[in-house]
């Protein structure tokens, strides 16, 4: 019997952090299964499309969860998203045991892409699940520059992806995902 590869549930945006982690697990042999959700932000549509394409290119199977309900944004910030989603992938899990990846990095000013919530998120993980689900998040000390440069070293498809958080279509130029995006197509 074939040993199984190392397997990580990663959250998949569809936007570049997402997409430079999955190739990061990719390179390294690690099995990688998506999750992405649908929580009733307007880019959802647009987020879908581009989770379409990457799984296609990355040969990843992604599971779809329509959560039912609209996380409220205040100027960008989803409150509890990262919380919300990171447990709603592993009360669906079946495995016993497992690893969920996000990918946050250093610059967004938010809690939940904190230092501090890997290892709230960890504890109260440990407490539910026994210390058998881990959070990983191996891009938190990465800038987004320092993140791209790492998408072209793997040769990751950034055009397809979709970075803006306030529209499916045609990016609104405004929000942080946005001016992140701008600012590094100006860095190139």
């Amino acid at each position: 019997m074939e040993p199984s590869l190392p397997e990580v549930n990663l959250l998949l945006s569809g936007g570049i952090d997402s997409t430079a982690l999955a190739a990061f697990y990719l390179s390294r042999g690690v099995l990688v299964k998506g999750f992405h959700f649908n929580y009733g932000h307007p880019s959802f549509a647009g987020e879908k499309r581009a989770v379409e394409k990457i799984s296609s290119h990355y040969k990843i199977v992604v599971t779809t969860i329509d959560l039912g309900l609209q996380i409220f944004s205040n100027k960008g910030e989803y409150r509890c998203r990262n919380a919300t989603l990171l447990f709603s992938a592993a009360s669906i899990s079946s495995s016993k045991s497992a690893r969920f990846a996000i990918g946050i990095h250093s610059c967004t000013p938010y809690y939940d892409c904190s230092q501090s919530f890997v290892n709230d998120i960890q504890r109260l993980f440990d407490g539910y699940f026994n210390g058998s689900i881990q959070v990983e998040a191996p891009f938190l000390e990465l800038t987004k520059g320092e993140i791209l440069s790492l998408c072209d070293k793997l040769k990751v498809p950034v055009k397809i992806t979709h970075s803006c958080e306030r529209s499916s279509d045609i990016p609104c130029g405004e929000c942080l995902s946005c001016i992140d995006r701008r600012t590094l197509n100006e860095d190139k």
